[in-house]
């Protein structure tokens, strides 16, 4: 059986503003030939994206997060050196500008989110292994300097685990604690929120098993669950959390990404939480596929339904606009967006639209519409 879930999302029947993050300059893993940040409209009665303007101020601007409820778009600026942070102001009128340019300790900084409450900002540094917090004012802005989270240790593979390499964090639902993706020590690490205070130890930390990478993490809107995808395994670990009954964490189980026949190089990428809480998808780069789970409540936790093709080479990134009716799936090195629709009762994949021709996307996000401003 399923998760259930109160909201029943509308069956793809919105238009949507979606910010897509490129790279713009040569990497180690990437030829980045990207014009900057994109803002796009996406039609779900045609499933067609249209570009709407291009800024093209950042470097490697590889990731993005935003704030509807203080119209503000944050993204990383990726670079072994010299990395920052921006924000910009963005509405629905599809206008976005330039506020801010934060230089930012570490290297190479691949993730970047916000605490519901949006009074703290959170970027992982996949090179230097940190993660940096920021306190944010009354208008959204960084308050300098950030707390810095510093990792210890490795990892079983030389060539990817040498030292830490932070690659996602994800606040909790109730903003009191944020969850951490260390691919370079195979661990999830929890660090509390208290009021204005980050606690720069962990309370937990789980480790994954030797030589997954955990990449990403998700948590179910009751924040009792994480869904871990491991970059080196290719591979799902569903985690459950402690709660006040069960202070204990625990794996539940651990389920593959690809066909049990796929003997070639691949690297799990992007993971992505239907709204509905009813459907996992989790994107291969080599396979260049998106494999789709549906949530159970009860053992075996994970059922698969389906392996589809991701509609072009390496998709780093997808993700699910609100109303739960499409996979939005950005195929860095195929220098495209690829659109999927979604069934409502069954959670199957079906290519929708023409693929957008977009150079080097690294992140595709859809905007929520202005909400009530922050108390």
């Amino acid at each position: 059986m399923a998760e259930s879930n109160t909201h029943s999302p509308a069956r793809g029947t919105g238009n949507w503003l979606i910010a897509v993050g490129t790279y713009t300059r040569p990497m180690p893993h990437v030829h980045g030939i990207g014009r900057g940040i994109h803002l796009l409209s996406f039609d779900s009665a045609t499933a067609a994206l249209r570009e709407l303007l291009v800024h093209r101020h950042s470097v490697n601007p590889s990731y993005l997060c935003h704030s509807a409820s203080l119209g503000l778009l944050y993204g990383v600026s990726e670079q072994e050196e010299g990395a920052s942070i921006d924000v910009y102001a963005v509405d629905d009128a599809a206008t976005l500008r330039h506020l801010l340019n934060v230089p930012t300790p570490g290297a190479s900084p691949c993730h970047i989110c916000l605490t519901p409450a949006a009074d703290r900002l959170f970027v992982s540094n996949y090179g230097s292994g940190e993660l940096l917090s920021y306190r944010l004012d009354g208008q959204g802005l960084p308050i300098s300097p950030p707390d810095i989270i510093v990792r210890h240790g490795s990892g079983p593979r030389s060539d990817r685990q040498a030292s830490p390499h932070v690659h996602c964090a994800q606040p909790t639902p109730s903003g009191d604690a944020v969850y951490l993706c260390d691919l370079g020590t195979d661990s999830v690490a929890r660090h509390a929120l208290r009021g204005a205070t980050l606690d720069l130890l962990p309370d937990l930390q789980l480790q994954i098993g030797p030589g997954s990478g955990p990449r990403h993490l998700r948590l179910n809107p009751a924040g009792t669950r994480a869904f871990v995808l491991n970059e080196l395994s290719n591979s799902v670990t569903v985690v459950q959390l402690p709660t006040a009954r069960n202070p204990h964490a625990q794996a539940l189980t651990r389920i593959g990404t690809l066909p049990a026949d796929w003997h070639n190089a691949n690297s799990a990428s992007a993971l992505c939480l239907h709204p509905s809480g009813r459907w996992l998808y989790a994107t291969n780069r080599g396979h260049d596929s998106i494999a789709g789970f549906r949530l159970l409540e009860s053992a075996p936790w994970l059922e698969p339904i389906g392996l589809w093709p991701a509609g072009g080479r390496t998709p780093r990134d997808a993700a699910i606009p609100p109303d739960g009716g499409f996979l939005l799936v950005a195929s860095q090195d195929e220098h495209r967006i690829s659109c999927m629709r979604i069934d409502p009762d069954s959670g199957q994949l079906q290519p929708a639209g023409v693929p957008f021709a977009i150079s080097s996307p690294a992140c595709v996000l859809p905007l929520l519409r202005k909400g009530p401003p922050r108390p």
